[in-house]
C-alpha cells in the first residue's frame, strides 16, 4: 500500500513548523514562563493576540477571589485572549515548586467553526480515502522532518506533565506511530467493513451490496391485486454508503494521545470536525492546528478542520454546540460530571461517551506455581498503563490464594514498582497525597499496607485485604488493591459495565470465565500483562468507534 502513495502528497516543501512557529512567536517559553499556542479555525492558523504578564496575573487574581476557598484557578478570560495556568513540577523531586506555565490562546466564537453548508461538505465526503492517506504520509514526513523541533517541545511541556518523564516522552513519540498510512487504512477497512468488503469503499461512495435480496413490503402485494399488471414494485440492487458527518470531540487530558486519536478518528471519516484540546495536554492540539496548514492547507480535512479550547461549562460555547443539528456527532472522553452535562445538553445529537471505567486483574491459583516475579511484573504493567491514569488501567487484583501465597503476592508486587519507581519517578498531586493518606487511615484501614516511600512521602504501595473493596478507596497514583479468594469465581459480583478490562492468567482460567466476564459489561478480556496493548480495527469500550461516528446510508 506504501507504494500506492503519492512520493509528496500533500506535502509543501518551503512550509514547516518551525517557520510558523518564528514568523508567529509560538510554542516556545519567555522569561515569565508564558507560551503562546495557535487554534486552527476551518483550517486558518489563528494566533493569539499580544498580552502584558502584569494583566495575565491581574485576571487570575481577580478570578481566585470570587472562586470557592481553596480552589485552583486553572483558567482566566482577558478582552482578547484566554490563558490556562498549569503548575510546574520538580522532575527530580516530582514536587510542585509553586511557579507556574502560562498558555496564551486566542478566542473564538462557536458560529466561525459551525458547518453548515452542506454543499461544501459534500466536496469534503467526496474526497477519495486514497487522498487522507496521503495527507497522513505528509503530516508523518513534515514530523519526522521537525524530529529536533518537536522534541525541544516535548522538554518544554514535560515542566507540566503530570505524567512521569517515561510516560510523556513516549506518549509523545507515539503521535506520529498514530498516522501511520497503513495502520489507519487497516483501521479504517476493518472498522467499516461490511459484507465482506473493505470499509474504505464505503466511504468512498455507494457500493452495492453482493447477494442482498430486497423483499418486498405488504403494500406492494396488495398494489399487485388492485392494480395488475401494473409495475408497482420491481426488484432493485441495494447499495450502502458509510456517510461522514460533523463532530465535536470534547477529549480528556490524561494521556496525550487521546487529542489526537479523536481527531485523527474525524480525519479517517472524512468528516469536519471540532477538536477540544483537554487541560493539560493542549499541545498535541496546537502540533495539529499547525502541521496541517503546513503539511496540507489546501486539502479539505484541513479547511473543515477546528481545534480550539474553552472552559467546561461555558454557556456561550456550550449552547451553540449542544443545540440541535449544530453537530451529527459529539464524542465526550473524561470526568462522569462532563460526560453526563453534555448527554443532558445534547437531547437531539448521538452522543458517543468514553466514560470513565477502570480495570481489574483476576489471577487464578494455577498461576503461582510459576515465577512470582514474572507474575508480578505482567500485573504491575497492566495497573501501570498511563501510570495508572487510563481507563483500562488494572486498580484491583482478585488473587486466588491461601493467605501466605496473598502476603508473598504482594510484596513482589511492591518490589516490582519500586523498581519503576526508580526507573521513572512518580509524581503524586497534591490533592492526591492527602487521598491516600485518607484510604490508609479511612476505608482499608484494616488492610495490610506494603508502600514504596521517598523522605516520608508516599510514591507506590499495595493493600492486601480480605473484604469487598469500596470504590473510594481506588486512588489512581500507583496504588494497588489486592483481595484475596478463595474462588475466583466469587469475584464475578463485583464486575459490572464500569469495569473496562480484566486482565488474567492462566490462560485457562481466562478460557473459562471470559464470556461470564463479557455478559457482565466488561469490553476487554485480555492475557496478564497485555492491559494496553492494541491492534488497528479494535473495539472502544464496546463499540466500533469508526462505525459509530459515520451515519450509514441506504439505496
Amino acid at each position: 500500500m506504501k507504494d500506492d502513495l503519492k512520493e509528496e502528497g500533500w506535502r509543501l516543501v518551503d512550509s514547516n513548523m518551525q517557520n510558523l512557529c518564528a514568523k508567529f512567536d509560538l510554542l516556545h517559553s519567555d522569561e515569565n514562563n508564558v507560551m503562546r499556542l495557535p487554534f486552527l479555525i476551518k483550517g486558518s492558523l489563528r494566533t493569539p493576540a499580544r498580552v502584558d504578564f502584569d494583566d495575565i496575573l491581574r485576571a487570575f487574581d481577580a478570578a481566585e477571589k470570587v472562586a470557592p476557598a481553596g480552589a485552583f484557578i486553572s483558567h482566566a478570560q482577558l478582552e482578547k485572549v484566554q490563558v490556562l495556568r498549569e503548575p510546574v513540577i520538580n522532575r527530580k523531586t516530582m514536587r510542585p515548586t509553586g511557579a507556574y506555565q502560562y498558555s496564551v490562546m486566542p478566542v473564538f466564537s462557536p458560529r466561525e467553526v459551525l458547518e453548515n453548508d452542506f454543499s461544501a461538505l459534500c466536496a469534503l465526503y467526496n474526497t477519495p480515502f486514497q487522498e487522507i492517506l496521503e495527507l497522513l504520509k505528509s503530516l508523518g514526513a513534515l514530523f519526522a522532518q521537525e524530529k529536533t523541533f518537536l522534541d525541544s517541545l516535548r522538554d518544554l511541556t514535560i515542566q507540566t506533565a503530570q505524567l512521569p518523564d517515561q510516560w510523556h516522552n513516549l506518549g509523545f513519540d507515539a503521535l506520529g506511530m498514530l498516522i501511520d498510512p497503513c495502520s489507519a487504512k487497516a483501521m479504517v477497512d476493518k472498522d467499516l467493513g461490511v459484507w465482506g468488503l473493505a470499509g474504505s469503499r464505503f466511504l468512498d461512495g455507494w457500493v452495492e451490496l453482493p447477494g442482498a435480496a430486497v423483499l418486498p413490503a405488504p403494500v406492494h402485494l396488495i398494489a399487485a391485486q388492485a392494480l395488475g399488471e401494473a409495475p408497482a414494485w420491481e426488484s432493485r440492487k441495494p447499495s450502502m454508503r458509510a456517510m461522514p458527518t460533523r463532530q465535536l470531540h470534547i477529549t480528556a487530558g490524561n494521556a496525550p494521545q487521546i487529542p489526537f486519536i479523536s481527531a485523527l478518528r474525524a480525519i479517517l471519516t472524512k468528516s469536519a470536525a471540532v477538536i477540544k484540546s483537554p487541560y493539560g495536554a493542549t499541545l498535541p492540539g496546537a502540533l495539529l492546528s499547525l502541521g496541517l496548514p503546513a503539511a496540507a492547507p489546501d486539502h479539505p480535512i484541513t479547511r473543515h478542520l477546528s481545534i480550539v479550547y474553552w472552559p467546561g461549562g461555558e454557556a456561550a460555547v456550550e449552547d451553540a454546540f449542544f443545540a440541535p443539528n449544530a453537530f451529527d456527532r459529539i464524542v465526550v472522553w473524561g470526568a462522569p460530571d462532563a460526560v453526563e452535562s453534555v448527554k443532558k445538553r445534547a437531547l437531539f445529537t448521538k452522543v458517543l461517551t468514553f466514560n470513565p471505567r477502570y480495570g481489574v486483574s483476576m489471577i487464578g491459583r494455577e498461576a503461582f506455581a510459576e515465577s512470582l516475579e514474572d507474575l508480578a511484573a505482567g500485573a504491575v504493567a497492566d495497573s501501570l498503563v498511563a501510570n495508572q491514569k487510563a481507563c483500562i488501567a488494572s486498580q484491583i487484583h482478585y488473587i486466588e490464594a491461601d493467605e501466605d501465597q496473598a502476603r508473598l503476592y504482594a510484596q513482589a508486587l511492591q518490589r516490582t514498582l519500586a523498581a519503576f519507581d526508580r526507573a521513572s519517578p512518580n509524581y503524586v498531586d497534591p490533592f492526591f497525597v492527602g487521598e491516600v493518606k485518607r484510604v490508609m487511615r479511612g476505608v482499608l484501614i484494616d488492610g495490610d499496607w506494603f508502600v514504596n516511600s521517598e523522605e516520608g512521602r508516599f510514591c507506590s504501595g499495595v493493600v492486601l485485604v480480605d473484604r469487598e473493596i469500596p470504590l473510594s478507596a481506588v486512588t489512581m497514583q500507583r496504588m494497588i488493591i489486592v483481595r484475596r479468594l478463595d474462588r475466583l469465581e466469587s469475584a464475578l459480583p463485583y464486575l459490572h459495565p464500569g469495569v473496562s478490562t480484566v486482565s488474567m492468567a492462566p490462560l485457562s482460567v481466562k478460557e473459562r470465565l471470559r464470556d461470564e466476564i463479557a455478559a457482565r459489561g466488561v469490553s476487554n478480556i485480555v492475557d496478564l500483562g497485555h492491559s494496553g496493548t492494541m491492534f488497528p480495527g479494535m473495539s472502544h469500550d464496546g463499540m466500533m468507534a469508526l462505525s459509530e461516528l459515520v451515519d450509514w446510508k441506504n439505496g
